[in-house]
């Protein structure tokens, strides 16, 4: 089970991740198809998980972009960029 604290430094994390996404690029699926709204859950998820697990800052950073390198290709949008 987490801690109040555990839970607590996960959304932190994941809400700086996400906050870096929506300054820098999108998290809408509308915006940016499928790939990157579930990629940039995915990488706000694994960092979190990472932090919460004791990483250091750089093993945050490097879960995150793992997260989103994996959904850089084209998981689920349709031809002409279509959202379903």
């Amino acid at each position: 089970g987490a801690d109040e604290d555990g839970v607590v430094e996960f959304l932190l994390t994941a809400t700086a991740i996400g906050a870096l996404f929506k300054a820098n690029a999108s998290i809408s699926g509308a915006e940016v198809g499928c790939q990157g709204e579930v990629g940039s859950a995915c990488s706000m998820a694994a960092g979190g998980l990472a932090a919460v697990m004791g990483g250091t800052p750089a093993q945050v950073e490097n879960a995150a972009e793992i997260g989103i390198e994996h959904n850089l290709g084209l998981t689920c949008d349709p031809v002409g960029g279509l959202v379903q």
